[in-house]
């Protein structure tokens, strides 16, 4: 399934193109849609679309300064710029930015039908390369948000809705990347984290449960104790003493 983000700042035609695009269903879905350049690189950096249909003359930020925005985050997705004949020739300059479709206005089926085509008739081989880089992405973002908030509630739940992935999928990609559960690897940032604050603070076990996410002192002791062996307060006691 190719994800697509509209940017566009007129309703109608906004409206107008994803509801094209669910008609002719062909391997193509809206996943987002933006009415201005601004809030299309914040759509773009969460959803990591496939591909980006955008409009060039937009309030805030232009379909063509978002368009170099979002190459500079290093987000790499297609980009269809939506023009009129009028303006045609300046769209032109979005060639050195990557760009490589244009859909004229005005919009028809037809035109929507054969960008679709073109889109979706992409080699296999190039394809694939493109899900995993776009999927090793997302495992990079997981992990990183696991090392800066490990103290928070964290779960799959939080990435199954940033990326609108089924639990079974991300939990397997994660591990495909990772080599480990999600689970286990939040479990070892968790306690690593936790031996650290043990051999380096005066900080109470309660205290240090908390502080890396598990608020339940039992519970805490109990998933200490099986990654390491030892319950927490063992730990502290024969660490401490050293």
């Amino acid at each position: 399934m190719i994800r697509i983000v509209i940017v566009e700042d007129e309703f109608r035609i906004r409206e107008g193109l994803g509801s094209l695009i669910s008609k002719i269903d062909c391997g193509c879905q809206v996943v987002a849609a933006a009415e201005n350049g601004f809030e299309g690189v914040k759509i773009i950096r969460d959803m990591l679309p496939d591909v980006v249909i955008t409009d060039i003359s937009m309030p805030k930020m232009s379909g063509l300064e978002m368009i170099e925005k979002v190459n500079k985050i290093g987000i790499r997705c297609k980009f269809v710029i939506l023009s009129g004949y009028a303006n045609f020739e300046y769209a032109q300059r979005g060639i050195h930015l990557g760009v490589t479709e244009y859909l004229l206005k005005p919009i028809t089926i037809g035109k929507v039908k054969e960008l679709l085509d073109k889109l979706t008739s992409k080699d296999p081989a190039e394809e694939k390369l493109c899900e995993n880089t776009m999927y090793s992405k997302v495992v990079a973002d997981m992990v990183k948000t696991v090392e800066q908030k490990y103290g928070q509630h964290l779960g799959l739940d939080i990435f199954v809705r940033k990326y609108r992935l089924t639990p079974e999928y991300i939990s397997n990609l994660f591990t495909k990347e990772t080599g480990m559960s999600f689970s286990n690897y939040l479990k070892k940032v968790r306690i690593e984290h936790a031996k650290d604050l043990i051999l380096n603070t005066n900080m109470k076990i309660f205290e240090i449960g908390c502080q890396v996410g598990y608020p339940d002192q039992k519970y805490f002791s109990k998933v200490f104790k099986e990654y390491s062996g030892l319950s927490a307060k063992q730990y502290a006691m024969e660490t401490r003493n050293k």
